[in-house]
Parts: C-alpha cells; structure tokens; sequence
C-alpha cells in the first residue's frame, strides 16, 4: 500500500542548531601568538536566527589537568535550541602552564568570539559563563574580575573549587591544585577573595555527597556572595555527588540552569519577582 500526505508548516517548535567544531581562537609558540605554534580550541553551537543571539561560553573541568571540550556538548543543546550560542573552550593544563594560565586563555577566548561576534552572530553584551570544578572555579574568577570591555552578565558553577583554605586534602602535593599553582608557592587563590557587589548575578549546584571536591566550597562561596549582596541561587542535590551526568540526568538541574541564564541574558523576558527567586534549593 502506498501512502501520501501533506502536511502546513507550523510555528518552530525549536531553534535550529548549527555545529563548529574545532575552531582556533589562540595560537602559541614561545609565549607569542605567532603561526606555527600551539593552538587553543573553541567549539560552537550556534543557534540560526536572523538576530544576534546571547553566548554562554562553557569551561570544562579536568581537576587543571586535561580539559576536553566536546563530552558535555550534546547536554547543552537544549540550551542551543532556546536561542543560545553556547561556546566550549579549552585552556592550558597544569602541564603546560602555571595558574593563573587557565584564567588568562578564557579571556582570550572572550576578547576573540565579541571580536568575531558579527560573523557569529551574537549579541557581545549578552555573555555569560558557564563551568563545572575547575572550570567553574576559572568562570567564577573570570566573571567577577572582568573588565567592562569584557562583562559577564551572569555565572554558573557546578560544584567548583572555591576556597582551598578550607579542605586540607586540596594541600596536599598531589592535589590538582597544588600541581595547578606549582609546588613553590604558598599563593592560593581563593575565588571569593574576587567577589565584590558588582559581581555577576551566580548560580550554584553542588551534591551533598561529593567526595572530589566538598559541597562546603559552594556553601562558602553562597556565603561571600550573600555577605556582598549579589543575586545568586544555590541548588544543594541531596547524596549527590561529582558527575554532570548524574545532575543531568537525576535532577532538574539542566533545566533551572537553562532558565537562570536566559533570565540574566534576555532581561525582562518572564523574570520572576524578586520574592520568587529562593537562594537555597534542596532536590
């Protein structure tokens, strides 16, 4: 039996996403960006509209160690999908360069996508950032350090490092840390130190469970944001531990981070009341 239909167009139940892998956003050789040398990498999902759209750019963690930017792109889609660009970055490793390294190339990264953003197509005064562990310790340092020329309309961090002083385990000669900061110097560098009430509006997730990195270093940094009164939302997830496939998938943790970034990154467009807006979540 043959079979024939048509079907009307409807209203789009999506943003189409287009994919860029493996684009160059630093070169190195010698400490100069000169041809030849090592390259730094960004990939991008960038939505399809005929307006600039907001960028969230996604620094993943790896304890400084290694940094793979693509595993966790397929999650963040979704967020594609709702209208924004979303740009996975990698930075140099504890062993390539010294912290503050990792900062220094995310900026980079910043400076080369607004400076590309026509033929991106997105709207540089809409930018935030996005990081799990280490990654979330260098969004939350870059994001409250940056400079008007590189605003950061809001912060994400899933369960980031944000106050060595307070686990000794992260002392340790072994730690990524440690390794990160080089075994000569007693320099720690402690993310809430950077936080004053001009920091971005920041969203924290942290499992209660986590044995990589304890959730006391979100609740720290609630702590500092709230003594600073900056907007901010923490999501504890009970037994949780260190795994964004476990936040993704067993929590509603993807979703509120969706929303949270869409309401800092497209103001006016169905912001809560401020008495809707809880600091404290449990799941």
């Amino acid at each position: 039996m043959n079979r024939s239909s048509t079907v009307p167009l409807r209203a789009p139940s999506h943003v189409f996403v287009e994919s860029y892998p493996d684009l160059v956003y630093k070169q190195f050789r010698d400490g100069g960006l000169l041809p030849g040398g090592q390259q730094l990498h960004l990939d991008l999902l960038k939505p399809v509209s005929t307006e600039p759209t907001p960028l969230v750019v996604f620094i993943k963690g790896g304890g400084f160690r290694n940094v793979h930017r693509a595993p966790y792109l397929p999650a963040l889609v979704g967020l594609a999908q709702r209208g924004v660009a979303v740009a996975s970055v990698e930075y140099r490793t504890s062993n390539l360069a010294r912290f503050p390294a990792p900062l220094d190339d995310v900026r980079q990264a910043l400076r080369h996508l607004r400076a590309h953003a026509t033929e991106f197509n997105i709207d540089p005064s809409a930018v935030a950032l996005w990081g799990n562990s280490a990654g979330a310790t260098i969004a939350t340092i870059v994001g409250a350090t940056a400079a008007t020329a590189e605003g950061i309309s809001a912060v994400v961090s899933w369960y980031g490092m944000h106050d060595p002083t307070i686990t000794r385990a992260f002392d340790q000669p072994t730690s990524p840390l440690r390794t990160a900061l080089g075994p000569d110097t007693d320099q720690w560098f402690r993310p809430g130190d950077h936080i004053t009430p001009g920091a971005p509006p920041t969203f924290l997730l942290h499992g209660t469970a986590d044995r990589v990195v304890p959730v006391e270093q979100s609740l720290s940094l609630a702590r500092t944001l709230e003594e600073q009164g900056v907007e901010h939302e923490l999501m504890l997830v009970e037994g949780g531990q260190h795994s964004f496939a476990e936040m993704s998938t067993r929590t509603d943790a993807l979703e509120r981070t969706f929303t949270f970034l869409q309401r800092h990154l497209q103001p006016g467009r169905g912001v809560p009341a401020a008495s809707d807006q809880p600091a404290v979540h449990g799941v």
